[in-house]
């Protein structure tokens, strides 16, 4: 019985053994293949910087640097991600092999809040993640992925060109349909994953068209001519739908804000800096404000139809929430109803590509 007992144990050991070099083998392997994505990227980075120069902004940088904080643990591999910021105009984003992401001051200026942002930097990270640059280059040379490194870092004579291709095809976005499909979907899954509002892809998209719509003849970049992007916007929409989250686009915009003000006899409430209601100044009236400040927090988004903000016996509902009701002193339902309304269009005149009842 021990004997049986002694050869189990050996045979488990010796089996958990080859296991784990298995296992330590292709984690050897997968090192050494990022280390030559980051020497190729190294490469095509001293190019890069040659022709824009790199801006030294620490409070943008450091806002890039939490966001792949956030994103990073939803990639498929451990990447050392560096974030560059580029001085330049252009629109663009783009992230090179072995994980170097380059923003634009353009695009920084562009992008209203972190949710855009990160939808950004989820999908040029999918890209380097998924060594989508480098087997679009692989596949124009027909060579594998191994024989490509090897041609690049040689330093032969076909380098150099090999190189300037996987620069180019990351810095004007020129991936095939089905790879920025990719780059959608798991960029998408990485900010629910991450806690960012996935309705950032959905502005981001419509940003796109209204960009394109305005230029349409456009260099390059992340806002170069994509004729797929209402496609690209559709696939985004179906997914945020079968998994029942909510399109809610003031949370990506930065849009219906609201914040309260206290005057000397008399409290605001505004939004997007336009007062709604007002009150007169007493604690009763303060604590009321803002009860019906988180409501509108919760309830009224910039996808709302007109009759959902509805009168019902003298008091304002938002859908089948009770908003506000009749309060001597205090702006009537009817008026703050109108006035929730112009608010909801005047946001929606600064997003205007959107389709709303998506």
């Amino acid at each position: 019985m021990k004997k049986k007992f002694f050869i189990f144990i050996f045979l488990f050991l010796f089996l958990f053994s080859g296991i784990s070099n298995a296992i330590a083998a292709e984690k050897a392997e997968k090192d050494t293949d990022l280390e030559k994505e980051r020497k190729i990227g190294q490469k095509a980075i001293e190019q890069i910087e040659q022709q824009w120069p790199l801006a030294s902004d620490p409070a943008v940088l450091s806002k890039l640097e939490m966001i792949v904080n956030r994103l990073e643990p939803y990639m498929e591999r451990r990447i050392d991600w560096q974030v560059r910021l580029v001085n330049s105009e252009e629109l663009n984003a783009f992230c090179l092999p072995g994980g170097f992401i380059f923003f634009t001051t353009g695009i920084m200026k562009k992008l209203e809040t972190d949710s855009e942002l990160a939808a950004v930097m989820a999908h040029e990270m999918i890209h380097a993640d998924r060594k989508h640059g480098l087997k679009l280059a692989a596949e124009s040379q027909k060579v594998s992925l191994g024989a490509l490194a090897v041609m690049i870092l040689s330093g032969g004579a076909a380098a150099p060109i090999v190189l300037a291709q996987v620069a180019q095809v990351a810095i004007t976005s020129s991936y095939t349909l089905e790879l920025e499909k990719e780059a959608d979907k798991f960029g998408l899954e990485a900010l629910i994953q991450s806690g960012y509002s996935p309705t950032g892809m959905i502005t981001l998209f419509e940003k796109f068209m209204a960009e394109e719509y305005r230029q349409p003849i456009h260099d390059y970049g992340i806002y170069m001519n994509h004729p797929d992007t209402p496609k690209r916007l559709d696939a985004a929409v179906k997914i945020l739908h079968e998994k029942n989250i909510p399109i809610e686009r003031k949370y990506s915009l930065g849009l219906l804000r609201t914040s309260i003000k206290q005057l000397k006899n008399k409290i605001n409430l505004d939004i997007d800096g336009a007062t709604v209601l007002t009150a007169d100044k007493n604690p009763e009236n303060f604590k009321i404000i803002a009860e019906i400040k988180d409501n509108i927090d919760k309830y009224l988004q910039l996808e709302i139809a007109p009759y959902e903000l509805h009168i019902r016996k003298e008091n304002l509902y938002i859908g089948n929430h009770l908003t506000a009701q009749n309060v001597k002193g205090m702006t009537q339902p009817e008026e703050l109803r109108k006035n929730l309304l112009r608010a909801v269009n005047s946001a929606r005149a600064k997003h205007p590509t959107s389709k709303f009842f998506k």
